[in-house]
């Protein structure tokens, strides 16, 4: 009995185990279908920020920017080379029955007198030999060292050129970055814009449906006549038109998004954001002296106008002589690589220009003219500067000033809706003074969104005309 007893109190732990794995699992299935059922797992909504993060790291036009950044670090070593030797190694190969360069080869060679024993000593020399000699080979390996002493000072101007492209490639890069933040949040916003609008557009189909279902009620009972009934019915295809356009919109928008952050337009995600600005105290003499500061465009326009003054420095080096070092070793034999003939020269080469045609000259003339190209570029672009900020502050203006008006206007259109729907219902109103405040609302919702992105845009525009751009939150 005892033998039994334990037998089934062990069936009974067992069974219980076993219950509480089913249990588990089982709970556990619910929990992950109701997580799916919530959309757990889903990609969270982009934010501005994060689509900013992504298009620095893939805009293509920011990544050519940075090629170029690259290309202008390398050209400095490229002008530094100028003050360092240069090592050449030169292979020749010739074959001959020349009798000046049999002679001479066989003299490099080091074999000429290892069969005359003399030059002098003619008995044995047929003259035939000399005059009419069997052809020859020769390879002729050179080693050649060549380090500028004096470069009319080049290499110095070639050196502050390269550094000098360099700060603008910088500055370049910099302006290309603060654009594509621009064009991102440009683009960022006006899928935000369209959502919003697509909103009102279902919201006001749903109005519209509700005036058809009204004035359907209003005609069974006798109170109006069908014209009301089919004016609604209009009022809601054109509601249902806005809609569709709306959703076009908001297709297009998601691709110019994609495109702006430099992914494939076919991927799709959501974004979160509104449409909310709120209204700053700036001051437009303070944002304007702060662009012509710090606007990365102009530091790399002055940076081309420092290049181009020393190109004319450049173009005046050509005046001056220049002074050049030189070695060279020399084998020589009619096998590649041996060593039967050797030697070596090393000279100076002084260089200096009496006249060259009046190159120079018009060299130095071409590259003053082309500074004062510049400058005057410069100074078009301080100017253009100062307008494209003036410009941004007043339509910031501008939009903060629609926002207020814009939102008055959505609650009085609000209201009066209400109060025509309710005279309507009891025939002291007509479904034209309906239709037109349904319209009206409409119209002002689509104002107080368009007034909220064009306020919104304009203060990142602010920002890019002022050369900082601070994406908003």
């Amino acid at each position: 009995m005892c033998w039994e007893t334990e037998m089934v109190s062990q069936w009974r732990d067992s069974m219980d185990r076993l219950r509480n794995i089913i249990f588990r699992v089982t709970s556990g299935f619910i929990f992950f279908f109701s997580l799916l059922g919530t959309g757990y797992g889903e990609d969270p909504p982009l934010t501005l920020s994060q689509s900013i993060d992504l298009a620095l790291s893939k805009n293509p036009v920011l990544k050519a920017a940075g090629h170029r950044l690259e290309a202008a670090k390398a050209g400095i070593g490229q002008a530094r080379s100028a003050f360092l030797p240069r090592i050449d190694i030169n292979e020749f190969y010739n074959r001959t029955n020349s009798p000046m360069m049999v002679a001479g080869d066989k003299m490099n060679q080091e074999v000429f007198g290892n069969k005359f024993q003399h030059l002098n000593d003619l008995k044995n020399l047929r003259w035939s030999v000399l005059t009419d000699p069997p052809p020859i080979s020769n390879f002729n390996t050179q080693f050649l060292l060549t380090q500028p002493i004096f470069d009319q000072g080049k290499a110095l101007v070639g050196m502050k050129q390269a550094r000098l492209r360099r700060e603008g490639a910088e500055d370049t890069m910099e302006r290309v970055k603060q654009e594509v933040i621009f064009e991102v949040t440009s683009a960022f916003c006006q899928v935000i814009l369209v959502k919003e609008d697509l909103k009102v557009a279902l919201e006001s189909e749903k109005t519209a449906e509700a005036h058809v279902k009204l004035a359907e009620d209003l005609l069974h009972a006798g109170q109006v006549v069908k014209s009301d009934l089919l004016s609604a019915k209009v009022r809601l295809m054109e509601i249902k038109e806005m809609v569709i356009q709306a959703n076009n919109g908001l297709e297009v928008a998601r691709a110019s998004l994609n495109k702006a952050i430099g992914i494939d337009q076919y991927d799709f995600f959501e974004v979160e954001g509104v449409l909310v600005y709120e209204k700053e105290k700036l001051d437009l003499q303070n944002l304007i002296t702060d662009a012509l500061k710090q606007r990365p465009d102009l530091l790399a326009m002055e940076t081309k106008v420092k290049n181009a003054s020393e190109t004319v420095t450049m173009t005046k080096t050509n005046y001056l002589p220049s002074l050049t070092f030189m070695a060279q070793y020399d084998l020589n034999d009619r096998d590649l690589w041996n060593q039967s003939g050797e030697s070596w020269t090393v000279w100076g080469v002084f260089r200096f220009n009496l006249f060259d045609g009046l190159n120079t000259t018009s060299q130095v003339k071409e590259a003053k003219e082309q500074s004062r190209n510049l400058s005057h570029l410069q100074d078009e672009l301080t100017s253009r500067i100062e307008l494209e900020v003036r410009e941004s502050f007043y339509r910031l203006r501008e939009g903060e000033e629609r926002v207020k008006v814009s939102s008055e206007a959505v609650a009085h259109a609000e209201e009066s809706l209400r109060i025509v729907e309710d005279r309507y219902r009891v025939g002291l109103s007509n479904m034209v003074e309906l239709l037109d405040n349904e319209v009206a609302l409409t119209r002002a919702r689509r104002n107080l969104l368009k007034a909220g992105y064009d306020c919104r845009v304009a203060r990142s525009r602010l920002d890019l005309a002022v050369g900082t751009v601070s994406p908003l939150p």
